[in-house]
């Protein structure tokens, strides 16, 4: 439980913070500490802490004050407060927890119950958490699916009623060829509409060998199309390394998925900073304890900050204001599942890559769908 979880303890007393220290190391936790009150919201959104321990007494800032303050920042909101008293003082207890502590725990407490008590609400908070996004995304599915099939409809309609009209046409005229183009078009609105679905299909993923290339055009086509213009100062590119070796084993859908949710991270640390920059998708093969494909999204944003880049795929970690640090811990998820991995590291020129790993295929498809042997 302990492992990956990080500890803010918020305490003046040199003493105190030495002896909870000494505790949590010990229970396997990760500990950072301040003696002010006005030190513990900029160290908790440098460290992000799983859980702050709050002395309610401090001589700087009052600890209720302190208490307040995290419930007010937003990407503190969440975090749970263990607040600290001298003796089990009803008063200290009730003050607490009305400016927003989630628990108390007296200082002079045996190691076993602060140990029991941190690791409550961890656990309580990450599975309120966990129950929250959970309901959001499908409520999110169940209206994407009720769009899909509201356009599924219509589009029967049009490609039953253009092969009808394409078998009666004189095969001398030029119209057939825009009725071809009516169904290429309709086609390709199929495929990605099923690709669609499989975003928020339950139950196990469909792997069938694909072209990465032509999942990561399709990805990379379906997200700039749908940025607003004052976006668009950021270019997107597909580079295929090797285009015969790069069949992958995946869900085509849940692919889309994720490298969608790359795409957006990215964008989103590119503009941070400025309005212009790059994203490249670079598809191409890799040997590592076997054969692979990898898909590797590059930007030219900030990077990420080095005490971050082991806890990217935590769930609830975020560093975005309004993030739920969900998105990129579900990507990883998707990707286990269909027997891959996401790594991620800054590159050596700047900016971040976030590299897709899945088992490579039999065969390659051109864009236009022929197979490659």
């Amino acid at each position: 439980m302990a492992e990956n979880v990080t500890v803010l303890i918020v305490d003046d007393s040199a003493g105190d913070r030495a002896l909870f220290r000494t505790i949590l190391t010990r229970g396997g936790y990760t500990v950072f500490d301040v003696a002010r009150g006005e030190d513990a919201v900029p160290k908790a959104l440098q460290e992000r802490p799983h859980i702050v321990v709050l002395d309610v007494n401090l001589p700087d800032m009052d600890g209720l004050a302190v208490c307040r303050a995290i419930r007010a920042n937003s990407l503190l909101a969440n975090v749970p407060v263990l607040m600290l008293t001298v003796r089990h003082d009803d008063a200290d207890v009730l003050a607490g927890l009305e400016a927003g502590a989630d628990d108390y725990v007296a200082k002079d407490s045996a190691p076993e119950l602060v140990l029991a008590r941190v690791k409550r609400l961890v656990q309580y908070q990450q599975l309120l958490g966990l129950t929250t996004l959970n309901r959001q995304l499908v409520q999110a599915g169940r209206l994407l699916a009720g769009i899909i099939h509201e356009i599924r409809g219509p589009l029967s309609v049009i490609r039953g009623s253009a092969e009808l009209l394409r078998m009666n046409v004189d095969p001398g005229r030029q119209d057939p060829q825009w009725l071809d183009s009516i169904l290429r078009g309709i086609q390709l609105l199929q495929s990605r509409l099923d690709h669609l679905m499989a975003m928020v299909r339950s139950g196990p993923p469909q792997i069938h060998d694909v072209d990465a290339a032509a999942v990561a055009r399709e990805a990379v086509d379906l997200f700039s199309k749908g940025l607003p213009p004052n976006s668009r100062g950021i270019a997107y590119e597909v580079r295929c390394e090797v285009p015969a070796s790069a069949c992958a084993k995946a869900d085509a859908g849940r692919l889309i998925q994720v490298l969608i949710d790359l795409l957006s991270n990215a964008q989103q640390a590119i503009a941070s900073v400025r309005r212009t920059g790059k994203v490249q998708v670079v598809v191409a093969p890799a040997e590592l304890d076997g054969p692979w494909v990898t898909l590797s999204v590059r930007d030219d944003g900030p990077g990420i900050a080095e005490s971050h880049l082991g806890r990217i795929f935590e769930p609830f970690f975020t560093t975005k204001e309004g993030g739920t640090g969900y998105g990129l811990h579900l990507a990883s998820e998707i990707l286990k599942e269909q027997g891959g991995r996401l790594t991620v590291e800054n590159n050596s020129d700047g900016g971040a890559c976030f590299r897709i790993w899945l088992p490579r295929g039999h065969s390659a498809r051109t864009a236009e769908g022929a197979a490659i042997e």
